[in-house]
């Protein structure tokens, strides 16, 4: 077909699958947010999030660490239901991200390579609206 009729569907394709390229279209999910770790500790050392949001955990610390649950006298400090946080080994400027879809507290720590603890943050994941 062509005609004015055409050329404004092809437009409005256009538009349209610019914005998925370019990260315009909704998906719903809320905006990921941080959690870094310094020589000092984390900053901040209470972050809120909504269900389904993406944390990064960033090591900024000069430091290889680990970013894991905390281990509370009954397990994890998780919420129930909710898969423990393990970053892995997070070399100096490395981060790790998690999407975090049970809503709760989050009791997580930075642990050196002796395995000793350096630095505790909570993250409470909110119900999504």
């Amino acid at each position: 077909m062509t005609g004015p009729g055409a050329l404004v569907r092809a437009v409005a394709s256009l538009v349209v699958a610019g914005a998925v390229v370019t990260g315009c279209a909704d998906t719903g999910a809320p905006p990921p947010v941080e959690l870094r770790l310094s020589a000092s500790g984390f900053e901040p050392v209470r972050l809120e999030t909504a269900a389904g949001g993406e944390v990064r955990f960033v090591n900024d610390s000069g430091r290889p660490q680990r970013i894991v649950s905390a281990t509370l006298g009954n397990g994890a400090a998780v919420p129930r239901g909710a898969d423990p946080v393990d970053s892995g080994r997070l070399v100096a400027g490395a981060a790790h991200a998690r999407r975090l879809d049970v809503p709760g507290e989050y009791v997580v720590e930075a642990v050196l390579a002796d395995g000793g603890t350096r630095a505790v943050a909570t993250i409470l994941v909110e119900e999504a609206s």
